[in-house]
């Protein structure tokens, strides 16, 4: 009898209900008007695995300061952010933002921590002609725990690169085009995606396939691998960083004072 009712317990213990239980352990909060999910890598990667069970592909986006400023000019852009299935902190300037809020961000869940952790059949979208099938070839010789099943550029036929998805129904479509064109294109085609899920990667591409070097970590453990961008690309990353990282900071001590929605 005792044996019978272990097994019972036991099986009250799934995967599923394990992860539910994750999930819902951490709270969500607002920068801007922005939901965020603050929580941890493991329940980032627990939210990404339960989403291949899903009855409909899933949206998952990640938000730094730079991403915060323009949901601040673009409408269309925050209205995606909101409808998103999950939306996670990514840099210092999010975690500085939730010390001024009031709220605790336990991790840094940026996409190029997380990538190398994702497991199951991965399909490559986006940045320039090339550099999807070079992250690929890295991809097959370093992450054996993840399966390329499809790569298409960011400036092909988006019709052919949809047919592509579906064909091959991955469990996850990296979508790298940059912000906020790569949110708004998941947006608009999420309904006739076949996949687990969906989310919007930024520049992701450009490191797993060697052609942009990461901060080293000593950096990253910092929070200052802006700086080693800015300072490996300063024409491009100069209104980011330089205009934008200030100008962030105000937002979020204005909206601490109830003037930003």
């Amino acid at each position: 009898a005792r044996i019978a009712a272990g097994r019972a317990r036991a099986a009250s213990f799934s995967w599923t209900t394990c992860a539910a239980g994750l999930l819902e352990a951490f709270p969500s909060a607002s920068v801007f008007g922005i939901p965020i999910r603050c929580e941890t890598m493991a329940a980032a990667l627990a939210r990404i695995a339960a989403a291949r069970d899903a009855e409909h592909p899933k949206f998952f986006a990640f938000v730094n300061a730079h991403c915060l400023n323009l949901a601040c000019e673009d409408a269309a852009y925050a209205a995606i952010l909101k409808s998103c299935d999950c939306v996670w902190p990514d840099g210092t300037g999010v975690r500085m933002a939730g010390r001024r809020l009031g709220f605790p961000v336990p991790e840094n869940v940026n996409g190029t921590d997380l990538f190398p952790r994702l497991t199951g059949r991965v399909f490559l979208y986006g940045a320039a002609p090339g550099v999807a099938e070079r992250a690929a070839e890295n991809i097959r010789s370093q992450h054996p725990q993840m399966t390329v099943v499809g790569t298409a550029d960011g400036f092909g036929d988006e019709r052919a690169v949809i047919d592509a998805v579906n064909r091959v129904r991955p469990d996850i479509l990296l979508v790298a085009k940059g912000v906020p064109r790569q949110e708004k294109w998941i947006a608009a085609h999420l309904g006739e995606l076949k996949c687990g899920c969906a989310i919007a990667v930024g520049g992701l591409f450009d490191f797993v396939s060697g052609r942009i070097p990461r901060a080293p970590l000593w950096m990253r453990r910092l929070g200052i691998e802006w700086l080693y961008r800015l300072k490996c690309e300063p024409v491009r990353m100069f209104r980011r960083y330089v205009i934008g990282n200030p100008l962030f900071l105000w937002r979020v001590k204005k909206s601490s004072r109830g003037g930003v929605q």
